[in-house]
């Protein structure tokens, strides 16, 4: 007569479990959205654009404007650590390249360019949901500005 032996069954199903559980593609958690905002920050009394809005103090904090008009944006799903292309409106593009630095943190390296020239290029440790501030060149009487939030 056999014996069923239920602990080397245990032992099996857990081993099978852990294959297949390492064996299944990348989450949600090893990628971050990268939301990329081009705005036009002046000090022609006009206000803040109604989709800046959630983002007015943080502008207002560290730019000397009180004007901010949107004026284009993109985003893209990064893998991590990734890089992508994300188009802004103007000719304008953000080239990233995102790595996690743990505790919802990202480490993005950012070129800002349009067609030949960039803007900026520069690497950033963002928070996760914070926007960061990036400020271009002179237009239109006032300042291009970058904002990134990762999410």
């Amino acid at each position: 007569m056999k014996y069923f032996r239920f602990p080397n069954i245990i032992a099996c199903s857990l081993l099978a479990i852990a294959f297949f559980a390492a064996a299944t593609p990348a989450t949600a958690a090893d990628s971050v959205r990268i939301k990329a905002t081009l705005i036009l920050g002046t000090n022609d009394g006009g206000g803040v654009d109604g989709s800046l809005r959630q983002y007015e103090k943080n502008l207002k904090r560290v730019l000397p404007f009180d004007t901010f008009k949107s004026q284009g944006s993109g985003s893209a799903n990064v893998s991590l650590p990734g890089s992508s292309r994300i188009g802004i409106g103007g000719g304008q593009t953000v080239n990233v390249d995102v790595q996690s630095t743990g505790d919802s943190k990202y480490r993005i390296a950012a070129r800002w360019s349009k067609g030949g020239q960039t803007y900026i290029n520069t690497t950033v440790v963002a928070s996760k949901n914070r926007p960061t501030v990036l400020v271009g060149p002179s237009s239109g009487g006032g300042k291009l500005i970058l904002l990134l939030v990762a999410n």
